[in-house]
């Protein structure tokens, strides 16, 4: 589960790129309503900030025999669609509660490999519950994939995708938040810089120095290594060599599973398919950096940069690697396509 949330998010990124091919036909998308009424619900309206980077559409999957692409589109808005949800849970007793749902992700992708179809659906979101003195709390969070595989997976995929999205908010109407920490409304239509506040990657003035071996280390800024110098490809902002000292001489340290380096407060961002690290600078508060992604097909378990390319019909008959401006995702730390780089410069 945790390689696909790492991976998916680039499936958000290059889905905005179905701007790169017309589409036309088109999937309906209705989410099913729960089957029993809730014993006990504190909440009967709910309200959607949705920030998504495509709010066009749900996704794209495949149709008919030559899977061409559609797009998934709700067949009502997606704030009416779960405030049907409580409606359809909720029992008289329901309190007089509110929710509000920030939406980051909501994204179903299909791709075919051989004779069998693989199905995805991203869902990435806040779940909030009024307070009684008018402030917001945080009640859940979710970042979250299910798939499916078949010979045709259209069909099953919309069904798990909308069990998941239905079950996220049946889960949670029994519950109340923890009133702990508050926020404002204002906090909460602008989430992500409010959630990043507590991050100290995002916060800190300055970084550490150091190697971090995974995202985790590097969002808490706390490197596992400390480097004593690097070798820098050319005159580029790319880092090829980095090395520590051990027993007073310098050595070179591997760079297999290292996810990123902080050097003279500059981080850096391991690209195992150009064997470097590419500077990342800090913009907008968020982090971008350029670096190459290949195509090629999907290894389920391990889902390839492939399975997005294939998801939203961008064709390659080759599997060479292209330059892309890519942004960390702060939640989970996947890198997500922005835009292709065409420069010969890079």
């Amino acid at each position: 589960m945790k390689t696909h949330l790492k991976r998916i998010s680039f499936l958000i990124a290059v889905g905005v790129s179905s701007i790169l091919f017309s589409q036309k036909r088109t999937e309906d998308f209705t989410i099913s309503l729960p089957t029993q009424k809730a014993d006990k619900s504190y909440y009967k309206t709910i309200t959607v900030i949705d920030r998504r980077i495509d709010t066009t559409s749900v996704g794209i999957i495949q149709q008919g025999a030559f899977n061409a692409k559609a797009k998934v589109i709700p067949t009502s808005s997606l704030p009416d669609q779960f405030q049907h949800i409580l409606n359809s849970v909720n029992n008289e007793n329901t309190e007089n509660g509110s929710l509000v749902l920030y939406l980051k992700q909501l994204y179903f992708a299909e791709v075919t490999k051989a004779f069998t179809e693989f199905g995805y659906c991203y869902f990435q979101g806040f779940l909030f519950a009024k307070n009684e003195d008018g402030t917001y709390s945080l009640l859940d969070k979710t970042d979250t994939v299910v798939d499916h595989r078949s010979m045709d997976v259209t069909k099953e995929i919309l069904r798990k995708g909308s069990e998941m999205l239905t079950q996220f908010i049946v889960k949670n109407v029994p519950r109340k938040a923890d009133t702990t920490v508050k926020y404002t409304f204002d906090q909460i239509k602008q989430f992500d810089d409010t959630d990043k506040q507590s991050i100290s990657l995002y916060n800190s003035p300055q970084l550490k120095d150091g190697v971090y071996n995974d995202y985790l280390s590097l969002k808490n800024q706390q490197p596992q290594k400390e480097i004593s110098n690097v070798k820098f490809y050319g005159n580029m902002p790319k880092i090829v060599r980095i090395y520590e000292m051990v027993d007073g001489k310098e050595q070179e340290i591997k760079k297999d599973d290292i996810y990123a380096i902080i050097y003279k407060g500059d981080p850096y961002i391991y690209l195992p398919i150009e064997n470097l690290f590419n500077k990342a600078e800090k913009r907008d508060n968020d982090y971008y950096f350029t670096g190459k992604l290949r195509s090629g097909g999907p290894n389920v378990g391990n889902l390839s940069i492939g399975v997005f390319f294939g998801a939203v019909g961008v064709l390659f008959t080759s599997n060479p690697a292209y330059p892309f401006e890519q942004k960390i995702d702060y939640l989970n730390g996947a890198f997500i396509p922005i835009r292709e780089i065409q420069s010969k410069k890079y």
